[in-house]
């Protein structure tokens, strides 16, 4: 049966029958901690149960809509989102996956502007096609290096439709987060040029960095901001949300975009509940506090291996320890999955991202095995 999936990402032998919470069973009775949230997604954990209700309840009324009718759900969504944003008079509109929201922002950009030119951050990941993709026959997206003031002044601003900002790089550097002073000055730049800042939150939003988003750690205000994953708990819904400035031009400039599922009053009602568990539960504080023991633990396994461990990063509840060469970083991740630990990992780095409801004993029990697995470099 294997065989009738196509191979498009490497995954282990094991199959995945249940999950719940923070833990996930394959089909022999193995418990697993997730840290990474499946795909970063389930940010109030899996299978949560006000979650499977609503599904259950809106499924039985109403899942999906089509394009003659609107409906009370979409429009409640996108009145919390904007509250959320601080974006009075904006507009929302509800999709399927992160890449979509990403290429529909990037989309208007370039046709309010008339420019094809995207600046984004080198070791930021927008989406997996389109005008996000990073691929030779893109030519219109220009990457400019992390943290680089002199790179980033001499950027060609003019020219560029947006300046998609990632909060949090959680792909293709494993962690890493722009400075300050570097986003605010790209979007001082941006706006002086007349491009659009976007922010990129689909990885990064709804608490994973210890606010609602990622962006708030910034002194920036976005035109366009992108959301999925987390959205929707592992349910594939997504959203755009626009502030009043680009609705007025919208409605100056209209544009058409149509697809199967948007506003499908199904994911809408998801989302509805999962800001509400969120908001509840208060997962944005807890975010904070749990994230701060993560840092203390991380940072104690680098004081007590400092010749192995070469960096510890993180912010709110996405972290990464990065091993020296003279450590096998992926036989150390093998080893934890071997333990029951699913965690990320690439280029000697590992990385962490557990539903913001991951128990601090959970916390302690990863930083022990990872320590007893470094101390078999000292012996």
């Amino acid at each position: 049966m294997k065989d009738t999936i196509i191979p498009l990402y490497p995954s282990s032998e094991k199959v995945l029958v249940r999950s719940e919470g923070v833990y996930l069973f394959d089909s022999d009775g193995r418990r697993y901690i997730d840290f990474e949230s499946g795909v970063w997604c389930a940010n109030l954990g899996h299978g949560h149960h006000a979650i499977l209700n609503v599904l259950q309840q809106q499924a039985q009324a109403c899942m999906h809509q089509g394009y003659r009718f609107r409906n009370h759900i979409s429009e409640l969504l996108s009145h919390r989102l904007l509250q959320l944003l601080d974006f009075s008079e904006g507009q929302s509109v509800f999709l399927s996956s992160g890449s979509e929201s990403v290429n529909l922002a990037i989309t208007l950009a370039m046709h309010l502007t008339g420019r094809r030119k995207v600046l984004k951050v080198s070791n930021s990941y927008l989406s997996a096609y389109g005008h996000g993709q990073m691929s030779a026959s893109n030519d219109n997206l220009v990457n400019l290096s992390f943290n680089n003031l002199d790179v980033l002044n001499k950027a060609d601003f003019n020219s560029a439709a947006a300046f998609v900002f990632e909060p949090g790089g959680a792909s293709l550097d494993m962690v890493s987060f722009p400075d300050r002073e570097y986003i605010t000055t790209a979007f001082k730049k941006a706006k002086e040029a007349g491009a659009f800042f976007i922010v990129d939150e689909v990885t990064t939003g709804f608490g994973r960095l210890g606010d609602w988003f990622g962006f708030q750690f910034y002194d920036v205000t976005p035109d366009m901001v992108a959301m999925g994953k987390a959205l929707g708990n592992g349910y594939p819904v997504s959203a755009l949300c626009v502030n009043a400035g680009v609705k007025q031009s919208l409605l100056q400039l209209p544009f058409r975009y149509a697809q199967s599922h948007q506003n499908d009053p199904l994911g809408c009602a998801i989302a509805l509940e999962v800001l509400k568990q969120l908001e509840i539960n208060d997962l944005i504080t807890c975010s904070k506090t749990q994230g701060a023991f993560f840092g203390q633990k991380f940072m104690s396994i680098q004081c007590q291996f400092p010749n192995l461990v070469k960096d510890v990063r993180g912010r709110g509840m996405m972290f990464a320890i990065e091993f020296f060469d003279v450590v096998n970083g992926e036989w150390v991740a093998e080893q934890l999955f071997d333990r029951g630990f699913v965690t990320g990992f690439k280029n000697n780095v590992l990385r962490f991202m557990p539903p913001l409801t991951i128990p601090i004993i959970e916390i302690d029990n990863l930083s022990h095995a990872i320590s007893e697995l470094l101390q078999k470099y000292l012996s």
